[in-house]
């Protein structure tokens, strides 16, 4: 199972729900998911806690999503409610590293998945579609969630709020799952408990078959008046204060001396993500319990691992493991705050913003239902009164390996068992364990030309054209005629190649689907593709982004364009990545770029700038219209040029008299010196109707220079 498993998520672009039982190895599988993995991933979670656990980040900060509850609609809403969907737009202004690492991810991972509320899938879904400027559910993305539903359900504050637009707070019902072709597997081999009718007993729990528990069994292991003597238990609790009040009362009953052990925080490390006390209060005597596994090659402990402490001094401390009487001399552990990058090869890595050093263990007479999750004991005290939250009676049973090391000290009776409907519905509705092989062989192939089109695809061309023209009339700095004559060349060869784009995207899904039908041998779906992406790159390179870059060379560093040229660059970035990306495109295990093809993509910027080469043709003695003439450029474009020097005090007075009459410069200083103006549309009423737009940028710019 876990091989086919690791086989449909690897190669296929499937969007999967994994699943199981306590026990069945669901962290397991994410662990050696990420290490065999050739797919760019990221692993994500709810929670801080579970963030770290995971060896992830937050799905909060990862898409700098607001706390407040989400309402997917257009329509005003009570801000005291939540955001809707105009609201969320502006948090996703990212930085250009954040953007590129979104636009890069092709699987998102996100463990204890049922903890995910519906609405905060739904804001990742949008922020992905932004980012990655593809209308696919996600952006394009594959989405693995990992976790149990019939154990902690979301924490929602308002539920009736959420319930205007969500049948369920349950990550299921977000609406960008609607319609897609998401699928549920489930482990299913239970590694934690091996008796069969204690198994029996926890699956009708899970499922809430009140009639199909075996109560009687069950409260045999009620014993009210229990008092652990010389064995280890662990009291589970549904809330931290009443595990901090037995943690307390027993730690005070040792008597003795309190060693204190203060954690080492580095960096950036949210308190609310400790992932265990930042003061470890201990004596000698103290029952604790191991909160990670062993990293040593000697593997001794586990995360829920009992021991007791047998030594305490400033910097060490010594146990002996429950069930043995081995002593062990521990070390304090890292917990890493992470940040997600992309490097130069556009690899993601992890980044390390801060770190939480402290000795991995905690006292543990008593611990909550919530911090029990993923651990394993084999002696638990359960009080499962009315207290219990829904799903926290089965995670509760559920930590223990066998039911003789539970002792009840209440009844568990059919009122504390809860079901919900909604959730066996979903995964009966997607269960698809016994598709596995049939979805892999049927999507193998089309998911890999699926994302030789995703390469290629060139359609955002459209919209970045538009934006980039909107800058330039926004900007007054711009060379308005230049802008324009690109934007109109640029506008033909964009729309050209959308055309192409979707004529190449029919052709080689048709063909893919031919060879599925076997009326057509792969070969010919790798010569089609191969063909597209080579002509892509060629024309896109020849066509868009040289241009482009030309433009961008004349404008970098003048004065009054940083903010132009800085939106500018993103726009050149992308393009610039995207040849990139076309040179490493592969088809199943085939390279598609023919390297004869092969060109420096870059934006180092080589050229002499189109205003340099103006001013040298103006220090030859050449006059506007010569130069305009000889470069195959208008007269307006020139005076843009020149405007440049004047602006850096490069013209003197006989360069200003070989470029206007006598009487225009005379017309023009009496003006500046007696009424100066403000901007080039007050000059324009106040000079003599023979200025042009030109003409003033030029000449102002002399003089304002001049007088400085």
């Amino acid at each position: 199972m876990n091989n086919s498993l690791f086989e449909i998520v690897e190669h296929t672009n499937r969007s999967i729900f994994l699943t199981g039982k306590a026990g069945t190895g669901k962290t397991t599988f994410l662990n050696d998911f990420v290490k065999k993995t050739k797919k760019k991933h990221i692993v994500v979670a709810p929670t801080g806690i579970a963030a770290i656990n995971a060896g992830g980040v937050t799905i909060h900060s990862m898409f700098g999503l607001p706390l407040r509850t989400f309402l997917p609609t257009t329509e005003r809403i009570d801000q005291n409610l939540g955001n809707n969907i105009p609201d969320l737009m502006v948090h996703f202004k990212y930085r250009k590293d954040k953007l590129k690492l979104l636009r890069e991810i092709e699987i998102i991972i996100i463990d204890e998945a049922s903890m995910l509320r519906a609405d905060v899938l739904d804001m990742m879904d949008f922020s992905l579609r932004h980012v990655r400027r593809n209308q696919q559910k996600f952006g394009g993305v594959q989405m693995l969630f990992i976790g149990d539903l019939y154990q902690l359900p979301p924490v929602v504050r308002d539920e009736h709020i959420l319930g205007m637009y969500y049948p369920s707070p349950f990550f299921f019902h977000a609406k960008a799952l609607e319609g897609s072709n998401f699928i549920t597997l489930e482990l299913t081999k239970v590694y934690r408990q091996t008796d069969e009718h204690f198994l029996e007993i926890l699956n009708a729990i899970r499922d809430g078959i009140t009639g199909d528990i075996d109560f009687e069994t069950l409260n045999e292991r009620y014993q009210p008046d229990f008092d652990p003597k010389d064995e280890a238990y662990v009291y589970l609790c549904s809330h931290n204060n009443m595990a901090d009040d037995i943690n307390q009362k027993k730690i005070k009953e040792l008597g003795g001396k309190v060693h204190s052990y203060t954690a080492d925080v580095k960096g950036d490390f949210k308190e609310t993500q400790y992932p265990n006390d930042e003061v470890l209060e201990l004596k000698i005597g103290a029952q604790i319990m191991f909160i990670r596994n062993d990293t040593s090659p000697d593997k001794k402990y586990f995360n829920g691992k009992l021991a007791q402490i047998s030594y305490l001094d400033e910097d060490e401390i010594s146990v002996i493991l429950d069930g043995s009487e081995e002593e062990i001399t521990l070390k304090a552990e890292t917990w890493e705050q992470k940040k997600y990058s992309l490097d130069d090869e556009k690899n993601i890595k992890e980044e390390v913003l801060g770190s939480f050093k402290q000795f991995p263990i905690r006292l543990a007479w008593a611990v909550t239902i919530h911090k029990s999750q993923g651990l394993t004991f084999d002696r638990l005290i359960i009080d499962a009164g009315k207290s219990f939250a829904s799903g926290q009676v089965y995670v509760a049973l559920s930590r223990c390996r066998t039911l003789e090391g539970i002792v009840l000290k209440s009844k568990i009776t059919p009122e504390v068992i809860f079901s919900d409907k909604r959730v066996s519905k979903f995964q009966d509705e997607t269960h698809a364990n016994s598709k596995i092989e049939e979805i892999l062989n049927s999507e193998k192939y089309d998911y890999s030309i699926q994302k030789v089109i995703r390469r290629i695809d060139c359609v955002w061309f459209v919209s970045a054209l538009e934006s980039w023209m909107v800058m330039t009339r926004s900007s007054k700095s711009v060379d308005k005629d230049q802008s324009q004559k690109l934007y109109i060349t640029l506008k033909s060869e964009i729309e050209n190649l959308k055309l192409i784009f979707q004529k190449f995207e029919r052709i080689l899904l048709q063909k893919t689907q031919k060879f599925l039908k076997g009326e057509e041998e792969w070969q010919e779906v790798e010569v089609k593709a191969k063909g597209a992406v080579n002509f892509f790159f060629s024309n896109v390179n020849e066509k868009v982004f040289s241009p482009l870059k030309d433009f961008y060379s004349e404008t970098k560093g003048i004065k009054g364009l940083k903010a132009f040229n800085e939106d500018f660059r993103v726009w050149l970035d992308d393009l610039e990545e995207y040849l990139k990306d076309l040179k490493d495109v592969h088809l199943l295990e085939t390279p598609l770029f023919d390297k004869e093809k092969d060109a420096v993509i870059s934006m180092s910027i080589n050229k002499v700038p189109t205003h340099v080469l103006t001013y040298q043709l103006f220090q030859d003695g050449k006059t506007i219209s010569e130069i305009a003439r000889e470069r195959g450029l208008v007269n307006s474009t020139i005076f843009g040029h020149l405007s440049k020097y004047a602006e850096q005090n490069l013209l003197d007075k006989n360069d200003l008299l070989r470029i206007y009459p006598k009487e225009k410069v005379n017309a023009f200083e009496k003006v500046f010196k007696q009424s100066p103006k403000e901007n080039i549309n007050d000059w324009k009423a106040a000079l003599p109707a023979d200025f042009d737009y030109g003409e003033i940028r030029l000449i102002w710019n002399y003089y304002l220079n001049l007088k400085k």
